[in-house]
């Protein structure tokens, strides 16, 4: 279960009273971790062990913040998913040699739902579907809940810890109806005596937080410890593309969604902006109320609502951390990327405290996912800062204007992981990142960095700790 390349937790401890303790996981997916149950449970589980239970804070909470997308391989998960495991983990199997991604994870998607293809036919004799890559997640309903969620629900009361992360999931029930049970049971678990069923078509990319304790006693066990939840507003191509369905924009629905956490025995107000709702600003007429439209306002209403950490669970999928930004334009993506992480906690119009962007690593089929995970504060002494890599300098010509105020070395960072080697001039990161890419064939393809970033958040700021913590990468293979 372990990343070939790992590096020991990044500590930047503050332990004052009421503070929570927050650990940004850089999760590297790998299909190993998800060939059956018990894989995905150990990955996690070892990762608790040895990044998390030896740093937790005492009398404290202590929030876990793993990625975006955490759950999303655990759809290929047992016996119907090997063929899907087999497309993830080889991105020259799926034959889409000369086609650009996703087609390799397209075919995979294609291969668990044509595994799940009776579960597939009850749901759609329930919903008016049609083809849809998104029909492989309802499909796999059972699987995905009981994977992912049964994992961080358990993780969380076994070590009395909060613990968060994301899947693409329809809403669901639990039923231990005997005709649901056949119906949509593992065949690979004879014994179940309950399963996870969809009530609904809709797939959200929803994050969830789950407790050290349930606070309800009804509905889905693997529910009956999450304190908060969020459904992503607005959507990204990709996911757009896959038939995904984007949460409420507007109205009381919309609020309710972006509602932060009140992290008990703390002031911390967790407010969730997962991935691309962390860039989204706009700019809102004088005297509009920014939670009127979220998929155009979205961190100004989160903001307005109370929000002191943003959470920024992250997986920068299809975008390589050395290539060009999501918007599609040729900018350099670390570059552009200190536009959700540095503007949430440097722009006046906006109140937060903290970001806490815990980055998913690895290759999964032709889509790569890289960054550096990073937790910032807003007011940390002036010094010699730190940056991303290849964000030393402006470039004109090649950097867009609006970024410029984000170039250099910067003090808003309070913990900075590495990346998988040392900056240098951005010619020579993309050569690495190219290595690091799926079907490199290169001896780097998929070697990434998983770690950890620890850090106390007391409120208010504590504005004389050291900034810029950070470590150098493991060596290289060979040095």
């Amino acid at each position: 279960m372990r990343a070939h390349r790992e590096l020991a937790p990044i500590l930047a401890l503050d332990p004052q009273r009421a503070a929570p303790r927050v650990f940004a996981m850089q999760f590297k997916e790998e299909v190993a971790s998800v060939v059956g149950y018990d894989s995905f449970r150990t990955k996690i589980e070892c990762m608790l062990i040895e990044d998390v239970l030896p740093f937790r804070a005492r009398g404290r909470p202590n929030v876990v913040s793993f990625n975006e997308d955490v759950g999303l391989a655990t759809l290929a998960t047992g016996t119907r998913g090997a063929a899907a495991r087999e497309l993830f983990g080889e991105p020259g199997s799926a034959g889409c040699e000369g086609q650009p991604a996703p087609c390799g994870a397209l075919a995979a998607l294609g291969a668990i739902t044509a595994a799940y293809a009776p579960q597939l036919a009850a749901y759609q004799a329930r919903f008016p579907t049609s083809a849809s890559p998104s029909n492989a997640f309802l499909a796999a309903t059972d699987t995905l809940v009981r994977s992912f969620m049964g994992t961080f629900s358990l993780m969380a009361k076994r070590y009395k810890i909060y613990i968060l992360g994301s899947t693409d999931v329809a809403p669901f029930t639990q039923s231990s109806d005997p005709v649901e049970v056949a119906t949509f049971r593992d065949p690979d678990l004879p014994q179940t005596s309950s399963v996870y069923v969809a009530t609904s078509p809709n797939i959200y990319n929803e994050v969830f937080m789950w407790g050290p304790k349930d606070v309800r006693s009804e509905g889905p066990d693997v529910l009956r410890n999450v304190v908060a939840s969020n459904r992503k507003v607005p959507l990204v191509p990709l996911e757009q593309e896959l038939g995904f369905s984007a949460g409420p924009a507007s109205g009381p629905e919309a609020v309710a969604n972006l509602r932060p956490y009140k992290v008990p025995g703390t002031k911390a107000r967790i407010g969730f902006a997962t991935s691309l709702p962390a860039f989204v600003y706009g700019e809102p007429p004088a005297g509009t109320d920014p939670c009127s439209d979220v998929s155009s306002y979205y961190m100004r209403c989160l903001s307005n609502l109370g929000a002191n950490v943003v959470m920024q669970d992250e997986a920068n999928i299809g975008g390589r951390w050395t290539g060009p930004d999501g918007d599609g334009i040729e900018q350099w993506q670390p570059l552009s990327w200190m536009a959700s992480t540095d503007r949430a906690v440097s722009d006046p119009s906006v109140r937060f405290l903290y970001n806490v962007d815990a980055m998913m690593v690895g290759n999964l089929a032709d889509l790569d996912s890289d960054g550096q995970s990073a937790i910032t504060q807003r007011g940390l002494p002036a010094g010699p800062g730190c940056h991303y890599i290849g964000n030393a300098e402006f470039i004109p010509g090649e950097d867009e204007p609006r970024f410029q105020p984000y170039a250099g070395d910067r003090n808003t960072f309070l913990a900075l992981a590495p990346w998988v080697v040392p900056d240098s001039s951005r010619g020579a990161l993309r050569e690495v990142g190219a290595q690091l890419a799926a079907g490199s064939k290169s001896t780097l393809e998929n070697d990434y960095i998983e770690t950890a970033i620890v850090a106390d958040l007391p409120i208010p700021a504590d504005p004389n700790r050291p900034a810029c913590v950070t470590a150098p990468p493991p060596p290289l293979a060979g040095g």
